[in-house]
């Protein structure tokens, strides 16, 4: 049961992380946006703000899901819905002319029901998780259902910047898209049982209020904002490296690649060790090697020295990353896995991941590199007293024994 528990939620995070416009679309808008209508840095990251606001937004969505499901299919039905939904996007950019306000529209489109499905694949695999005492593997699944596919991108994305069209690249995501319509007629035993054992309905204001209440989201929340708020990465890193650094696309490409490649091993390191040691200790070994993270960006100065960050980069995030999801999974109240996912996972990754690119872009421009490098580092050592507000119950076990999220 756990291999085809593991072997369905990879399948789904890899399929989901490669459609989406922040997949094997990403770096050839970006490029497009850049080279060939000219966006200043501050351009483009008002133009990733505003198709982030879905993702801002994500408790929403995760309430919808978490309100309203159908009996039969469940989950399956967002899946279904919405991939048909974004492949249909994907293909109307690629059979027309694209300028930025089409662009711009079409994919903020793409990006809401993306959400979608991704409120619904987390939910799924939260409960199931919960359900199983699976967090912690689960969590690094999680981990390779977005790295992989971003280092997948960011190898074919610079490849396709220099030798393919972008209506050929809205072409193979929108064919990526239909791989979760395929998925959402299999069905998962564990994932049925997960439906069967969902709480009596509650009203929405009852819901939200427990939400609200539930203490434990919030320090989890909050630790994961202050991950992912980097003003030293997005568009001040992507500047830096092709302007100043001048390495080419396909470099760059393959730097983007590198960062996301070498989050797995020290993932897989997390998936070995959280059924041996308890999470509490797990979290702080991964936080004070994180916060490390930063200052080696300065160590970029050419292709070489480049790549050598890269790999660094990703050694040193990886076991943070799946620790806070584990930490996000284990604080979930039951019967609200969708909004409290996207509150504490998507809405605080796009919430913060945007904010930061827009405060590094205004950095960049008026006081350079450096000083976006260092407030990120900074915003990654606060996360060191917010440990001590995580509730020790939930994080005094190992993976596999059970616990009660409520």
């Amino acid at each position: 049961m756990q291999l085809e528990v593991l072997a369905y939620f990879a399948i789904l995070n890899l399929a989901v992380g490669l459609g989406s416009p922040l997949g094997i679309a990403g770096i050839p808008i970006t490029y497009f946006l850049k080279d060939r209508l000219h966006l200043s840095p501050v351009q483009l990251a008002v133009f990733l703000a505003v198709v982030s606001i879905p993702v801002c937004a994500g408790f929403a969505f995760g309430f919808i899901r978490d309100r309203w499901r159908n009996a039969n299919w469940g989950d399956r039905q967002y899946l279904f819905v919405c991939a048909l939904a974004a492949a249909a996007g994907y293909l109307w950019l690629a059979t027309s002319t694209t300028d930025y306000y089409k662009l711009l529209s079409i994919v903020l489109i793409i990006v809401c029901v993306y959400v979608m499905i991704f409120a619904s694949a987390q939910a799924l695999m939260t409960g199931v998780a919960q359900a199983h005492g699976m967090t912690g593997r689960l969590s690094v699944v999680f981990s390779f259902g977005y790295f992989t596919p971003a280092v997948i991108s960011a190898l074919a994305g610079g490849w396709l910047v220099a030798h393919a069209s972008v209506r050929g690249t809205f072409l193979i995501a929108a064919a990526t898209t239909l791989v979760i319509v395929m998925q959402a007629f299999w069905r998962l035993e564990a994932a049925t049982e997960f439906e069967r054992s969902l709480t009596p309905y509650e009203n929405g204001f009852a819901a939200i209020r427990r939400l609200i209440r539930h203490r434990p989201l919030w320090p989890a929340a909050a630790i994961y904002f202050l991950w992912n708020f980097g003003p030293g990465w997005g568009t001040p890193m992507f500047y830096h490296l092709t302007e100043h650094v001048r390495i080419s696309s396909e470099l760059f490409g393959t730097f983007t690649a590198l960062q996301s490649l070498f989050f797995l091993p020290t993932s897989l390191l997390y998936g070995f060790l959280c059924t041996r040691a308890p999470l509490s200790r797990l979290l702080w070994w991964g936080t004070i090697v994180a916060i490390l993270q930063g200052p080696i960006m300065f160590l970029a100065m050419g292709p070489t020295s480049t790549i050598i960050v890269a790999i660094l980069y990703g050694l040193f995030g990886g076991f943070a990353t799946a620790a806070y999801i584990d930490l996000i999974m284990r604080s979930c109240p039951k019967g609200l896995e969708g909004t409290a996912m996207m509150v504490a996972n998507t809405s605080m990754f796009a919430i913060a991941g945007s904010a930061g690119n827009l405060l590094g872009s205004w950095i960049y421009s008026s006081g350079g590199f450096a000083s976006a490098v260092i407030i990120t580092t900074l915003a990654t050592a606060l996360i060191v007293p917010l440990l001590a507000a995580v509730p020790a119950h939930l994080t005094s076990t190992r993976d596999g024994e059970r616990i009660d999220a409520a």
